[in-house]
């Protein structure tokens, strides 16, 4: 369930979340004594184990960004140009700018050092960064055990080639799919997410592009030939930093027993890789038995599925209401169709209700046919916490699902927005690293990545999240808008002006563009542009479909406080999933001293300020 466009940013409380770091490997030609580990001011850096201790406890730090940090140690307090940092760090070139940025945010947080007034982080404009000290190294004592290969290792499943010219690519695609969902649920290795895998698909990156790309020390590459009702795979294990087979093996099997194949596979995979990993998964169940074309119409349902838009949701739908009539014992069916009118319903859909309604029925059907079913629980977690406002139940739900898929980004993403409505700002930035970690190149969590940094009031690091989703995708319109808005809060009115510009489509109707253009311009204190820009909306709200939310942001931006307020209560009155976002973004700021806001922060159930 990938949130786009609506979530402008969870988590089981007490205890935060347990991160995910591999060791740095980008640093092996470096000085032992660096290697081992060096303090700076009162934090002692652990660069083999991704570990910063410092007055305010300790952090864990993704491996490029620790890879920086020893960079910019090693001749502290030297300079490093950005150019050095990069060739350095990353030295195949898959990297923008963007990136290295978003290092040094993760750093500075660690560092618990402050930007604008660095005490161990310093940028120098135009040239690049620098330790304001030297390190000290660390001597090696009885607490701090010998640097070893003790991280988590992570794995990519490559999309399958399709051979047959028989059958479309959606049955090499689903068992893609399928793999990646049954490796997730392996404690001790971070499985890379579909998302992120699809990128490769038909290309011809290297074994070491993709783990350049990725993070990804596995790769699982394979072939699927359907004849009939029979189907070959053939599948090969690469351990990706010596681009060396572990393992291969090829199968043909009835196409019915496609969900047990791909159970012996991964449990080839995982026999291959146990010993150098540790890996282990819960005792798997019993695959259900689909007829061949059940299973053709499951696996065509979840392609579509995956594409997130609204004629394709509602396609998988009603393919999947056909397979849940056929086999009414399968829960991920019911599961997906529950996932399907769940996101229809996010995405706003018509006839919310009736979707909402029918999820909350089928997802019943998934649960209590398999009361542990990951995806069933991230449902309806994320259900609970966009049109519920039930924040512990969505907490509940997605802590449940995520003990049974470690590697499921989008409940992480779903996590962060749960602890960034509570304010649970720390908690919320962690759950979106590791989203990052495992789905690194979905330009959804990236632009997200935007806007819970923009609910945190860090607008330039904000804008470099969201270049970075369009380094992924240029065309990217909603990130491209979001961007606007975050130059425009970070205080560059005239660059997020010139963007929005350049972002206008002459004689077309584009309602998102005209509420972005009424925060931009409400942000560069023309209350007249604002108010044409919202007037324009209010008008179009009679003859298209311009949601309350967007009416209520643009109001607020020109100065329509009363007006904002009442198209809020109709959001209400809709069950926009916007609502748990209603008390914490930057868009209502000037509502927060209004009591009609207030109370309806309180009927809706959401925290307060300083609750």
């Amino acid at each position: 369930m990938v949130f786009r466009g609506r979530s402008e940013g969870c988590l089981f409380r007490p205890g935060p979340p347990v991160l995910i770091s591999a060791g740095c490997s980008s640093v092996q030609a470096r000085p032992v004594a660096i290697e081992e580990g060096f303090r700076i001011g009162g934090h002692e850096v652990y660069p083999r184990q991704g570990r910063i201790i410092g007055p305010g406890g300790e952090s864990r730090i993704e491996p490029k960004a620790m890879a920086v940090l020893v960079e910019l140690a090693r001749d502290a307090p030297e300079p490093r140009s950005r150019d050095q940092i990069i060739s350095s760090v990353w030295p195949r070139g898959f990297v923008s700018d963007d990136v290295l940025t978003r290092c040094i945010g993760q750093l500075r947080r660690a560092l618990e050092d402050d930007p604008r007034s660095p005490r161990w982080l310093e940028t120098l404009p135009k040239l690049g960064y620098r330790l304001k000290t030297a390190v000290e190294p660390l001597a090696r004592t009885a607490s701090v055990p010998p640097p070893v290969r003790s991280g988590v290792e992570s794995l990519i499943v490559l999309p399958f080639q399709n051979l047959s010219a028989e059958s479309e690519d959606f049955v090499a695609d689903g068992l893609t799919e399928l793999l990646i969902a049954r490796l997730a649920a392996f404690t001790g290795l971070r499985v890379i997410s579909r998302t992120t895998a699809m990128r490769f698909k038909g290309g011809t990156a290297s074994v070491a592009e993709v783990a350049e790309k990725t993070g990804s020390d596995w790769v699982i590459e394979g072939s699927v030939l359907q004849s009939g009702d029979r189907i070959q795979v053939v599948a090969q294990l690469i351990d990706a930093r010596t681009d060396t087979h572990a393992w291969a093996a090829d199968y043909v099997r009835d196409f019915r027993d496609l969900l047990s194949l791909q159970n012996e596979i991964v449990a080839r995979v995982a026999s291959a890789i146990r010993l150098q990993l540790g890996a282990t998964e819960r005792s798997p169940r019993s695959a259900p038995s689909l007829s061949p074309p059940v299973m053709r119409d499951y696996l065509k349902a979840r392609h579509f599925l995956s594409r997130r838009t609204i004629p394709d949701l509602t396609e998988a739908r009603a393919i999947l209401a056909s397979v849940t009539e056929a086999a009414q014992d399968h829960a991920s069916g019911w599961a997906s169709l529950a996932e399907c009118e769940m996101l229809l319903a996010h995405y706003g859909a018509a006839g919310v209700a009736e979707l909402l309604e029918d999820c909350e029925e089928h997802l019943e059907r998934a649960l209590t046919l398999e009361p542990d079913h990951a995806i069933g629980l991230a449902t309806r977690g994320a259900l609970r916490f966009f049109f519920r406002r039930d924040l512990d139940g969505a907490a509940a739900d997605l802590g449940r699902a995520l003990a049974l898929l470690p590697s499921y980004a989008l409940a992480m993403l779903s996590l962060a927005n749960v602890c960034a409505v509570r304010r649970h700002f720390e908690d919320s930035s962690a759950w979106m690293d590791q989203a990052l970690l495992v789905d690194p190149l979905d330009v959804g969590i990236n632009m997200n990545m935007g806007d819970h940094l923009i609910l945190q009031r860090r607008y330039e690091e904000a804008a470099a999240a969201l270049r970075s989703a369009l380094a992924l995708s240029p065309r990217h319109r909603p990130s491209a808008l979001r961007l606007c808005w975050a130059l425009a809060l970070a205080g560059e009115q005239d660059e997020a002006l010139e963007l929005l510009e350049g972002l206008r489509r002459e004689g077309e109707d584009d309602p998102q563009w005209h509420e972005y253009a009424a925060l931009v311009a409400g942000l560069r204190q023309d209350p007249s542009a604002a108010r044409r820009e919202f007037e324009w909306l209010e008008k179009a709200a009679g003859s298209r479909r311009v949601s309350p939310w967007t009416l209520a942001r643009a109001a607020c931006a020109a100065g329509r406080e009363q007006s904002a307020i009442d198209w809020l209560e109709q959001a209400a009155g809709q069950r926009s999933s916007s609502l748990p976002f209603m008390l914490v973004t930057p868009a209502f700021d000037a509502l927060h001293g209004n009591e009609r806001f207030i109370s309806l922060g309180r009927a809706l159930g959401l925290p307060a300020p300083g609750a």
